[in-house]
């Protein structure tokens, strides 16, 4: 007699709202996406009060007016990415590029010719926009390596690394070997990651963000002057109904004597490539991230918002 294993009931329900969004036509799960994320934005939880509290302290010269309804379009925007990456999993990738818009297009090419020339390159990205979006698209016409942290829940893992390797990339967790990246950028593939958020966990520098001092995982730039290869930066965002490709240029970063410097200065740049982009699309960075959560030695523990900010507690 076969023995069935249970299944949890928590798992079970989240694999059949999972089956659910699958079934749902693209159109339909961004418009029903948008409606969840602007339904939990009106709720009174901690994610809400910090989205707010981050947008005040990120742009002082803004009213209350703007934070609320750009606080309000942050988490619409994330239930939509959410919801309609979803409904699209089960697409080819290949097909999902087609309609994407490419910025920097000469750059990609450059890129291209640097793989097929066996030169690895390090992919600087963040979560701006659509970062699932970016790898599944990315990795069928690049080869690319994503270094990527494990998620705590394992069956939300398995769905998100199921699909980054939907167009071919490869994944890295940032608590494998290390030599597993350097191997891959000296086999000439593209090897990326999302460096931009605030993880005790991880060695970092602290480097500008928004005015303030953030702290930043320094793995990164470490690996990439380790390897000696050229860095790129690559996002993927939402502008005018259709998504944006944009690629920065590969530029190999200067070398120097002082490596802690070397790789401060290199983190720095990209977090301030980041940060136009943010600028520009303020509404899809995740603003509820304890981005100020480390402070450097000498401050506060804590960011606190600016008097009379939305969600600002004395």
């Amino acid at each position: 007699m076969t023995r069935v294993t249970p299944v949890p009931p928590l798992a079970a329900l989240a694999g059949l709202a999972l089956d659910l969004a699958r079934c749902l036509p693209p159109g339909l799960a961004w418009w029903a996406g948008g409606l969840l994320g602007h339904a939990f934005a009106l709720l009174p939880g901690r994610e809400q009060r910090r989205c707010r509290e981050h947008l005040a302290l990120a742009f002082p010269g803004r009213d209350a007016g703007w934070i609320e309804r750009t606080a309000r379009a942050t988490f619409r925007h994330s239930g939509r990415m959410a919801l309609w990456t979803l409904a699209v999993n089960r697409r080819p990738p290949a097909g999902l590029r087609r309609g994407m818009v490419v910025v920097g297009a000469e750059h990609l090419r450059a890129l291209a010719r640097a793989c097929r020339r066996g030169e690895g390159t390090f992919v600087f990205t963040g979560h701006l926009g659509n970062w699932e979006l970016l790898v599944r698209v990315f990795a069928t016409v690049i080869p690319t390596t994503v270094i990527a942290r494990r998620l705590r829940h394992p069956l939300a893992d398995a769905l998100v690394q199921a699909g980054r390797a939907q167009g071919g990339a490869e994944v890295v967790y940032q608590d494998d070997d290390p030599r597993a990246v350097l191997r891959a950028l000296r086999a000439g593939r593209a090897v990326g990651t999302l460096f931009d958020q605030d993880v005790p966990s991880l060695a970092g520098t602290f480097v500008p963000w928004f005015g303030r001092l953030a702290n930043t995982p320094s793995g990164p730039a470490a690996l990439a002057l380790l390897a000696r290869v050229p860095v790129q930066a690559i996002y993927c965002y939402r502008q005018a109904g259709r998504w944006v490709l944009q690629v920065g240029p590969r530029t190999l970063p200067a070398r120097s004597a002082d490596r802690t410097a070397a790789i401060t200065a290199l983190t720095a740049q990209q977090t301030g490539y980041l940060e136009a982009l943010v600028r520009r699309f303020p509404s899809q960075w995740v603003w509820w991230h304890k981005r100020w959560r480390i402070r450097p030695p000498g401050e506060a523990d804590a960011v606190a918002a600016p008097p009379g900010a939305p969600g600002s507690r004395p």
